[in-house]
């Protein structure tokens, strides 16, 4: 019976290690902060349900941030080859330290290729180094190893 008792005060115990929070959810825009239950992102406007249960939708470019699943994202202007597109983007907060943010950009691959269709969306990624809110460079591989090893960061290429 004590053998029994233990085992099941283990089970409940790895239970609740596996069952963790995701991390508060809050969409920032113009007006102010807006705590959410969920949120969903969508190419003109976000969907989000408030912690009373009301749900909204608000145009992306009234949003200028929000954290979904622990992560942050934010707005910013895309770079594409070192030059400023007339594009703004939510990018994915990796980690600040300091002045600095290193952040990461997903976006999919949309050209056809005529002889590799496996390509065909592939999810791709970009990373962006930003020093006082202003961007300083971005990352290729060979600087994305360098910035990682310096915020302390594993390197892992997706």
């Amino acid at each position: 019976m004590k053998k029994l008792l233990v085992l099941f005060s283990v089970v409940l115990l790895c239970l609740s290690g596996i069952a963790k929070d995701p991390g508060a959810s809050c969409v920032i825009t113009r007006e102010g902060k807006m705590n959410c239950k969920k949120i969903y992102v969508g190419f003109n406007k976000a969907r989000v349900m408030l912690e009373n249960g009301q749900k909204s939708s608000i145009p992306l470019d009234q949003i200028n941030s929000y954290t979904l699943n622990g992560k942050e994202f934010t707005k910013l202007p895309l770079f594409e080859n070192g030059k400023q597109t007339n594009k703004m983007v939510f990018m994915e907060l990796i980690k600040t330290q300091s002045d600095s943010s290193l952040y990461k950009y997903k976006y999919y691959n949309c050209r056809r290729s005529a002889f590799d269709f496996k390509d065909l969306n592939a999810k791709l990624y970009s990373y962006f180094l930003y020093i006082d809110n202003r961007l300083y460079m971005e990352l290729d591989e060979k600087s994305l190893l360098n910035v990682c090893k310096s915020f302390g960061l594993p390197v892992r290429y997706e």
